[in-house]
């Protein structure tokens, strides 16, 4: 399988400000538009740093794993890769002891097949299949 490395995931308290503070880092990156992901009760904004992107998730809503997860270690939240076939892939690393923990559709990737996963070590990684 062909894997490619995408972004990596940063949860936030305000994506405005984690903006502001990566243009100060590399003030020539690329700002996507900031989605809303009711499913998932979470905004998302990508910035671009070359051929990988700084993807900032700020939860929101009732109490949530990731509201949590930002109040005790706000930071890094997991790697986006993408794959040629989201299912075949999947297979592959729960084959190999990944745990799935769920397929969505995202508007964030014009609507494609995404899933997350965790791996051994419980870090979680996003497969994003390729249009």
């Amino acid at each position: 399988m062909s894997l490619t490395l995408h972004h990596i995931g940063c949860l936030v308290n305000n994506i405005e400000n984690a903006i502001a503070d990566y243009q100060i880092l590399h003030p020539e990156g690329e700002i996507s538009e900031i989605y809303d992901i009711e499913a998932q009760k979470v905004k998302v904004c990508f910035f671009s740093m070359g051929a990988v992107h700084m993807e900032f998730v700020a939860p929101y809503g009732p109490p949530s794993f990731l509201l949590e997860r930002l109040k005790n270690n706000p930071g890094f939240y997991h790697i986006g890769v993408y794959v040629d076939n989201i299912d075949a892939e999947i297979d592959r690393l729960e084959e190999e002891g990944y745990r799935l923990i769920n397929k969505f559709i995202s508007v964030a990737f014009d609507n494609r097949h995404c899933a997350f996963l965790l791996n051994k070590e419980r870090h979680m990684i996003e497969l994003i299949e390729r249009g």
